[in-house]
């Protein structure tokens, strides 16, 4: 019987299924609280939150009425902030074997009453009692007919929290050995009784009983806003729940640690009406009445109505966060596990050491060849959303991270030219993973540009064994670099700390380093290397972007991060004198979109001549014949030329200008990039759009994935403006204006 029992404890668990556990299972609660810098745990077991906030620890719990009641005594500093409807299916369970088979036959019995009125299992005895006075009740049994059976709990041992494997253990035995005829159960414990020792239920009927969600007065009190935005993620989830139902469901059964089926045997089929907090007045007088019958029972000592200890206005400043659109709503796919963890160390450290590229020829091979590893994958990478760590781990290995270097430095420093022509090959292999590096050569860039020699000889040796550089260049909400909210402040000691948070932060998650924008203390744009394992720093994998899928553009926030002084580059000295940099960067944009325009012509290409029917009753034995669709791969073709011609051009430009650089050369460098930056942009977005014209209806086949080249075009093709350069272009063509060189 051990055994049986040993397995009855172990197999029933207590988790009660509710909204509040489905915010936080969905993800989007806890992302939301590390964005903020605010550490968020869940104990399931307790049913509760834990919420960290400047050093402090504070709770917020749902549970029974009868076990968070004592809780909301003034003396012990808790409110409640919400009330949530629950009802559940309660059983009168026998042996297997019992001759007993309906409610009516108690009459005699043995029942089992929990007697000990532990803490750890308070309301033990008096949900049974109530459980049986109900049953006997509808059964028209006389409470006088049948025998009590006080059944001892042992007090709970340190892995059983809440008291409920104690409780299945007492049940299970009074059934087993015999010592009870009959026992009340309700929910995961009346099903887990069935499952583990075949309980056998001869009367069940539906309880309502409110759930009773209460906070750390101080919390409230304190940080009403976290109580009002935790509470508003729980109003989502309950309105998600209601648009998901299956999804929903199957979380919830999960989080109960029960089967679906056994789901709706413990809750029934209304659980997802369910769900959604309040403060009705029905509710609140349903609690009244409980809290009545359990001090009448002698369960509760002193009795007073609930009002006086609710924080109403949590949950009415939470419904209008929601109304608001300032808590984002929970979808099916979940978020990305790096959301709430961190990239393993391993990623990091598992690498075989970088190649040393020596020539621009050795540089374009080893692109060729990388991009040749990547390319099958592509589609199931961008489907799945598959972070590709194995790939980035391959592109540090490969050598081509440090192309940038200058020879000086003991890099190939190869021409514009040169790495222009190899983002566009990797980008047509895979356009997420072609723009994973661009921020990684642009501060590169910037470190020949504005870095001591200090900091380039040890940077650009980190470049050229491989290590990453991410970036955290974007804020959302601003409308310049100058309304930056990310500080740089100087401490005594000449060091510095580097606080703020960044969106966009395209290759951050998948770098040794993170190149942060800030403003120092003189308003000044400075860059400021920053490890990704340092402390107070957290990359968030929150991207939700319908296209580049797989690049981890999310958030970056740094609190109070420790900075030595020779981390920080003096950016702002790039834009003192004529420069490229600029075009730099917008050069290798232009070179993703024509990439991906690439890939996305060639997909066309091959589907038509090997799947494409050809038009009805035209005669052509194969849709490449069609004289309409020649003519239209020509006219693409032809705009795919052109924007690799605008870019070669403007790639040759920066080169040029590089070599003698003035106001004039680095002028018409910008441009030339701005005219390639926006014909690229309009050329992807035609040819990706194209494809399915061309190609026609079955290529829109959800297994081909052919909308990933639209999907990462359009997204990746909105990264600047492309009005911004064609009036750049026009200001010159039309008044002979150069772009403004400085910031």
């Amino acid at each position: 019987m051990s055994v049986r029992l040993g397995a009855a404890a172990a197999g029933i668990r207590s988790r009660i299924p509710s909204a509040a556990s489905l915010a936080y299972r969905l993800g989007e609660l806890p992302v939301d609280f590390r964005r903020r810098g605010v550490e968020l745990g869940f104990v399931p077991e307790n049913n509760e939150w834990t919420v960290r906030i400047e050093g402090e620890i504070y709770s917020i719990r749902w549970g029974s009425s009868l076990r968070e009641w004592p809780s909301l005594a003034p003396e012990q500093g808790r409110k409640a902030i919400a009330l949530i409807p629950r009802s559940r299916r309660e059983f009168v369970l026998v042996r297997a074997d019992s001759s007993l088979r309906t409610i009516e036959e108690l009459a005699g019995a043995r029942i089992g009453i929990p007697s000990e009125r532990s803490a750890a299992v308070p309301e033990a005895e008096a949900e049974a009692t109530r459980g049986f006075e109900e049953a006997l009740r509808l059964a028209g049994v006389k409470e006088a007919d049948v025998r009590r059976v006080a059944l001892r709990l042992e007090p709970a041992s340190a892995a059983d929290t809440d008291g409920f494997r104690e409780l299945s253990r007492a049940l299970s035995q009074a059934l087993l050995s015999g010592e009870a005829d009959a026992v009340h159960a309700g929910g995961a414990l009346a099903v887990g009784l069935r499952e583990v020792i075949g309980a056998r239920p001869i009367g069940s009927w539906v309880a309502s009983s409110p759930l009773v969600v209460t906070a750390s007065e101080r919390l409230v009190r304190r940080h009403p806003a976290t109580v009002e935005r935790i509470l508003a993620h729980v109003l989502a989830a309950a309105d998600w729940a209601k648009s998901n139902r299956e999804a929903a469901w199957k979380l919830l059964a999960r989080d109960a640690g029960l089967t679906e089926s056994a789901l709706e045997s413990a809750y029934g089929d209304r659980l997802l009406e369910e769900l959604e907090p309040t403060l009705s007045p029905d509710l609140v007088e349903m609690v009244d009445r409980e809290i009545e019958r359990w001090a009448a029972n002698g369960f509760l000592g002193e009795v007073r109505p609930l009002a006086e200890r609710l924080a109403p206005d949590s949950l009415e400043a939470a419904r209008e966060l929601l109304a608001s659109g300032n808590v984002e709503r929970p979808s099916a796919d979940g978020v990305s596990p790096y959301a709430l963890a961190p990239v393993p160390d391993r990623f990091f450290t598992e690498r075989r050491e970088a190649r040393r590229i020596g020539s621009d020829e050795e540089a374009i091979e080893a692109a060729r060849e990388f991009a040749e590893r990547i390319r099958e994958g592509a589609s199931e990478r961008d489907r799945e959303r598959r972070h590709p760590f194995e790939e980035l781990k391959r592109l540090g290995e490969s050598g081509l991270l440090g192309l940038c270097v200058p020879k000086a430095y003991g890099g190939p420093g190869v021409s514009v030219r040169t790495l222009t022509e190899i983002f566009k090959i990797v980008s047509a292999a895979d356009g997420a993973i072609g723009q994973i590096p661009q921020n990684h050569h642009f501060f590169v860039r910037s470190l020949e540009l504005a870095g001591t020699e200090e900091q380039k000889r040890f940077f650009f040796g980190e470049a050229l064994r491989g290590a990453q550089f991410g970036n955290a260049l974007a804020e959302r909400g601003i409308k310049g670099f100058k309304d930056m909210t990310t500080r740089l402040t100087k401490e005594g000691d000449g060091n510095y700390r580097l606080s703020g948070s960044k969106y966009y932060t395209t290759g951050a998650l998948y770098s040794h380093w993170i190149p942060v924008t800030a403003l120092d203390e003189e308003e000044r744009r400075v860059t400021v290397f920053v490890p990704r394992d340092a402390e107070g720093v957290a990359v968030i994998d929150d991207w939700s972007g319908i296209g580049q899928r797989t690049t981890a553009s999310g958030s970056a926030v740094f609190r109070d991060v420790a900075v030595p002084a020779d981390r920080v580059v003096a950016h702002w000295r790039i834009f003192e004198k004529p420069q490229t940099f600029g075009a730099f960067g917008q050069i290798l944009h232009a070179a993703i979109d024509v990439g991906i325009a690439k890939a996305a012509l060639e997909d066309a290409a091959g589907f038509v001549r090997e799947k494409t029917r050809p038009p009805f009753k035209s005669g052509y034995a194969r849709a490449s014949e069609d004289p309409d669709l020649i003519r239209r791969f020509g006219e693409l073709g032809i705009r795919l030329q052109a924007a690799e011609a605008l870019l070669d051009r403007a790639a040759a430009a920066i080169d040029e200008a590089d070599a003698e650089l003035n106001e004039t050369t680095a002028g018409q460098a910008t441009l030339a990039v701005d005219a390639a930056k926006y014909f690229a942009a309009e050329t992807s977005i035609e040819i990706t759009n194209a494809l399915f014209e061309v190609s026609g209806t079955s290529s829109m086949d959800r297994k081909y994935n052919y909308d990933r080249h639209w999907r990462n075009a359009r997204i990746h093709t909105l990264h600047d403006p492309a009005r911004l350069k064609l009036h750049r272009v026009g200001n010159w063509h039309l008044n002979g204006i150069y772009p403004e060189y400085k910031l």
